[in-house]
């Protein structure tokens, strides 16, 4: 019989569907690595872009208070406004010291519109269930330059006591507060015209396109491995190397047995 002939049997055609599938499963998850690396790359640029552009006022780049414009992300803007003395804390915040709060300030400009604004990282007490240190926004006029970052997304189920917040849920805060709140955007602080104690600056956010290129490459690679190995034990069977293991018949219960015998009757 020939290699193509024994490819034709019913059972290599089960094995070669059964590889395509595993390629283009693998190419599947191959392209998907490649897209999650667009998306990191196109990240890095608007990161890249937007520092960049010299800053601007708030209401040049967020017109309303509904705004909301992801191409505006990193974007630097000023704003000029009183704080309101009261401070919410963010839990569970990652920082240099390790598990803290981030202190969120609210921002009323002339108009009555307030923006909120990060004001960094403070580290929490010793059982984590409020912050060590509580520094206060500058009192009076104080113009505020800060980068803006998109507000997060609510986590159902999880709470937090009087004065502090799960996440930075814009909506949640607007609830807080006396004026119509910016729903889409607030900023982290990078310079104050008023000095004041504050958290752990902000820094330049250092992305990463991250290994999606080598995963990539990876799968399609696993792709290919699978048709070689097609191809080997299809080759390796029809020089007699390997010789494919007889289907075992049943085993007849007793059940079996006894009926064949009354047949027999």
């Amino acid at each position: 019989m020939s290699v193509w002939r024994l490819a034709a049997t019913k059972r290599w055609i089960g094995i070669l569907g059964f590889t395509l599938a595993f390629a283009v499963a693998c190419v599947g998850l191959g392209q998907w690595q490649f897209d999650r690396r667009a998306s990191a790359q196109a990240a890095i640029a608007l990161l890249d872009n937007n520092y960049a552009i010299p800053t601007a006022s708030l209401s040049e780049v967020v017109e309303t208070v509904d705004d909301y414009d992801a191409s505006e992300k990193w974007r630097s803007v000023r704003i000029i406004g009183v704080y309101n003395p009261e401070v919410l804390y963010v839990r569970t915040r990652s920082g240099a010291g390790g598990i803290g709060f981030e202190q969120l300030s609210m921002l009323t400009q002339s108009d009555g519109t307030v923006f909120v604004v990060n004001r960094g990282w403070v580290p929490a007490n010793g059982d984590n269930s409020a912050p060590a240190e509580t520094p206060s926004p500058p009192a009076g006029l104080v113009i505020v330059t800060a980068h803006l970052i998109p507000g997060e997304q609510q986590i159902l189920g999880r709470d937090a006591p009087a004065g502090q917040i799960a996440t930075i849920h814009l909506a949640t805060i607007d609830e807080l507060t006396d004026g119509p709140l910016f729903r889409g955007w607030y900023g982290r602080v990078d310079t104050e015209s008023v000095s004041a104690d504050t958290g752990t600056p902000w820094e330049r956010p250092v992305l990463s396109e991250g290994p999606h290129l080598s995963y990539a490459l990876q799968w399609y690679v696993f792709a290919a491995m699978g048709f070689f190995g097609y191809g080997w034990a299809l080759r390796k069977e029809h020089r007699g190397d390997v010789v494919p293991t007889p289907r075992l018949r049943k085993r007849r219960s007793d059940e079996d047995i006894e009926d064949e015998a009354l047949d027999a009757r």
